[in-house]
């Protein structure tokens, strides 16, 4: 089941996966001034400010990922995380597919992201999605990060401002 988090009952649960998540990325990331992230994740990630959603399998929350609005007609992808039992299930697809379906219908027209190097997974998911290679839309000091983007409209790769 993938469903919206709802604040302020899944604060916890969300804060728990974020930091997993990190956990498992092994990288400072300061530079995102991530603990003001996560001193705002309510209002970060409650609309219009941006959303995050839950995968839910065996009552249990499985992984997430989530969205900020950049702009009126882009949205940065944030925290698409897959907990390691659950990999393998297609949850991180089902995920992304909700997610541009979601974003497509409150009228965005471009999504952007970065991945970072530990990230090899998703990056295959996000090519296999259409997203294609842009332009760094902010300054990520972390040496092999690549940005994606994605236009909404017709699919094709977001390099577009």
């Amino acid at each position: 089941m993938i469903r919206d988090v709802v604040f302020p009952s899944d604060s916890r649960e969300l804060k728990r996966l974020i930091y997993e998540y990190v956990d498992w990325l092994g990288i400072d990331l300061s530079y995102q001034d991530f603990q003001g992230e996560m001193a705002t994740i309510e209002a970060l990630f409650s609309l219009p400010s941006g959303q995050y959603t839950f995968a839910i399998e065996n009552g249990g929350v499985a992984g997430g990922v989530g969205f900020r609005r950049l702009d009126e007609h882009t949205a940065e992808i944030k925290r698409l995380y897959v907990r390691q039992g659950y990999q393998g299930m297609g949850l991180g697809r089902q995920l992304m597919e909700n997610l541009l379906s979601k974003l497509k219908s409150l009228g965005y027209r471009r999504v952007v992201l970065d991945a970072v190097p530990p990230t090899t997974k998703a990056r295959l998911l996000y090519e296999r999605m259409g997203f294609t290679e842009i332009e760094p839309y902010f300054h990520n000091p972390v040496p092999g990060t690549k940005f994606y983007g994605i236009g909404l409209e017709d699919g094709t790769g977001a390099s577009e401002a």
